[in-house]
């Protein structure tokens, strides 16, 4: 698998989730055998590097994307890691001093300059695999490079990679107070990558935020922090499993099982300060599971969903009350720990009729499972769901860059890099098709 990192959010998510990975492999506290732990450690190392440095650090099988250097320079020169980049693996066009937050720019412009380059590192870097799984790219739909020179790198591979799996993880902005026009671009960045991306996971960083300011307790939450939670979502779905043969390949047809939703999140639980790990107690598995299967209910609002996923697991939750479901497309469970006798992971509640819609006729339903610990966490589990939730925040952007295009706001900015009203109104009828489809699931579903 090889990881494209565009822009300022995409180079810095990058750079944690690849942390974590050094980090995961550190771990002291693995709870399998030396012969077990070996064989994880080879797998994860063949996944996320690609050699040695003269200094005895794993080069990371990345490319760095950016149009200016800042971010860039600062990740280069960390030298507390274990791994490191490529030198020749960072594209950084540093002339245009950035994409300026617009799409239109970082698509039309930045991208003309920065594609070839990028191609070529590309090939070089696939041309030294015995095998290719495919791509995850990492990027923010907010500003200007990471969404407008994703949404045109991810075309360029399609075409050049048909067959080959493109796995996106998309951070999608706070709803106020970012960028003016961020709704615009993240619009224009869904629409480009729906088609494209075989999978589009999203996160939310109003949600992310929450879980570092209410679960972690953490009163002074920076990016840093929010990009922890991003990269140990995605570190708990790509790490490898006792099934060695599960790979990108597989997490996207299990997922994204119907052309028409090709989107899902990703939950995890349990999540517990780093300074009272030790002392947390954990529960059994049962209840982390009954967890997450009440994550999935449908609420009247998105205030109400984003409460009971903040609220942390307890064995008080009742089996037997009845709520209704968001209709799910598919589930992927993703449990790593130990299972034991008195505590076996029985995973019945997922994979019960009335989540998902009686039109689903593949097994919409995935466990999967590593009894090695990670991160030094007695258990974790993740679930990554493609269900109607995704229209929530979907229609948020859709109804606030409508709002902004009918009053002509800011589309000055994107017509003077050839962008025009009619490329604006293809991607919201795309945007707005996706909506309506996860919404008819929500309406159809049991």
């Amino acid at each position: 698998m090889l990881t494209i990192q565009f822009g300022q959010c995409g180079n810095q998510l990058g750079y944690n989730l690849l942390s974590k990975v050094s980090a995961d492999l550190k771990s002291p506290n693995t709870g399998v055998s030396y012969g077990v732990n070996y064989e994880y450690t080879e797998n994860t190392i063949e996944k996320w590097f690609d050699g040695i440095a003269e200094d005895d650090r794993c080069l990371a099988r990345a490319i760095l994307v950016d149009t200016e250097e800042k971010v860039v320079n600062k990740i280069r020169k960390e030298t507390t890691t274990s791994w490191l980049y490529r030198p020749s693996n960072i594209v950084c066009q540093c002339d245009s001093g950035g994409s300026a937050n617009n799409w239109a720019y970082g698509y039309c412009i930045n991208s003309k300059l920065l594609s070839n380059t990028i191609l070529n590192v590309t090939r070089q870097q696939i041309e030294k695999l015995d095998r290719f799984q495919g791509f995850l790219l990492l990027l923010s739909s907010a500003g200007g490079t990471g969404s407008g020179v994703g949404s045109r790198m991810i075309e360029l591979l399609r075409e050049e990679y048909m067959t080959k799996t493109i796995v996106a993880a998309i951070v999608l902005p706070f709803t106020f107070g970012e960028v003016c026009v961020q709704n615009y671009n993240t619009i224009l960045t869904l629409a480009k990558f729906c088609n494209r991306a075989d999978l589009s996971l999203l996160f939310e960083n109003e949600k992310v935020y929450a879980t570092c300011a209410n679960l972690l307790q953490n009163s002074n939450t920076a990016l840093h922090d929010m990009n922890d939670i991003v990269a140990e979502n995605l570190l708990a779905v790509f790490q490898p499993i006792n099934d060695t043969r599960y790979n990108a390949n597989s997490l996207v047809s299990s997922v994204a099982t119907h052309p028409s939703f090709k989107f899902a999140t990703i939950k995890s639980t349990p999540y517990v300060p780093a300074t009272s790990l030790q002392y947390e107690p954990t529960h059994k598995w049962d209840v982390y599971i009954r967890h997450l299967e009440h994550a999935l209910q449908v609420s009247r609002s998105q205030a109400e969903l984003t409460n009971i996923q903040q609220k942390k697991p307890t064995a008080s939750i009742s089996k037997s009350m009845c709520y209704m479901y968001n209709p799910c497309v598919s589930n992927i469970l993703v449990t790593r720990g130990r299972s034991m006798a008195d505590d076996i992971i029985v995973t019945t509640s997922l994979q019960k009729k009335h989540l998902y819609p009686n039109w689903i006729a593949s097994d919409p339903f995935t466990h999967l499972h590593q009894e090695r610990r990670i991160l030094n966490r007695n258990k974790f589990l993740t679930l990554v769901t493609n269900n109607s939730e995704i229209h929530r925040p979907l229609d948020v952007y859709l109804d606030k860059a409508w709002n902004s295009y009918k009053c002509a706001a800011f589309l000055h900015q994107y017509k003077q890099f050839g962008w025009e009203e009619d490329d604006f109104l293809r991607a919201f009828a795309k945007v707005e098709n996706i909506v309506q489809e996860y919404k008819n699931l929500s309406q159809n579903g049991n």
